[in-house]
């Protein structure tokens, strides 16, 4: 259990990128715990490589000798050079930080599907956050837009009950280029409005196709998974795409809808302050 220090580093180690976040524990949890500075660190290979040299200046800018880190993590390479880092730079400064790896075991929630110690723990922390903002007697659906697009169910009684994955933006516009001949790369996150709808060359048709194609599945899917549901439940998006998915989302108002950027780092904060 790491409790001995006045600040968290909650740790979210995805497929494609590393987002870290530092929280000040305090006697009263808030009713969503938000970090009060961030760093994302992209991976610049399969096998979880990074750059340390932003890792460095975040920890000295940010973190003093008393700081615990709790991970959780899809990535089993990126993990692992994580650790590496970290314990490099605690030597560099003569003080070895606490870090530590959620187990399926601490994670605060009934896990209702056919193998529950295989969801990714990345789905499990953003329901943990999403089941300390949904009123007691709704369900919750949380939109995870990462590396991939992911919506998970809670129940009302705030069970984890599964859900669906899709390829994420950037992984869309990827298999355009890497499965096709002709097809270009095309960037997605540098957005700052939806793409036009109607795309008059091949770049702006192929920037359509990925965001309407993305807020057309996304809508669907919380319906199908609403049908069921004996009140509309409270969605949750999330994720490092999800800004403008969330704004359309919320458009036309039929959606009990709130962007939360930092949903997961809030799941491990909440998992921390448990104590398990």
């Amino acid at each position: 259990m790491l409790q001995n220090s006045p600040t968290l580093v909650a740790s979210d180690i995805g497929n494609s990128r590393i987002k870290l976040g530092r929280f000040d524990r305090g006697p009263k949890m808030p009713e969503l715990p938000q970090p009060t500075a961030t760093l994302e660190l992209p991976l610049t290979s399969k096998a979880g490589d990074f750059n340390a040299a932003p890792l460095a200046a975040w920890c000295d800018s940010e973190l003093g000798l008393d700081a615990d880190w709790l991970i959780s993590s899809v990535h089993r390479g990126a993990t692992d050079q994580l650790i590496t880092a970290v314990t490099s730079l605690g030597k560099q400064i003569g003080h070895a930080w606490p870090l530590r790896q959620i187990a399926f075991e601490e994670v605060p929630l009934v896990v209702e599907v056919d193998a529950p110690e295989r969801v990714g723990m990345d789905r499990l922390m953003g329901a943990v956050a999403a089941d300390r903002l949904r009123p007691a007697d709704r369900a919750a659906i949380v939109v995870d837009l990462g590396t991939a697009t992911k919506l998970c169910l809670l129940t009302d009684v705030g069970a984890f009950a599964g859900g669906a994955i899709l390829p994420g933006l950037a992984m869309s516009a990827r298999a355009l280029e890497e499965q096709t001949d002709a097809l270009p790369h095309v960037e997605v996150d540098h957005w700052q409005r939806p793409p036009l709808v109607l795309g008059r060359a091949t770049v702006p048709a192929i920037e359509s196709g990925i965001f309407w194609g993305t807020v057309g599945a996304v809508r669907e899917l919380i319906a199908q998974l609403s049908k069921p549901l004996e009140s509309p439940p409270l969605v949750l998006v999330t994720g490092g795409g999800s800004q403008l998915v969330a704004e359309v989302l919320a458009e036309d108002g039929s959606l009990d809808l709130r962007h939360e950027p930092h949903l997961v780092l809030s799941g491990i904060a909440i998992v921390d302050a448990t104590g398990i």
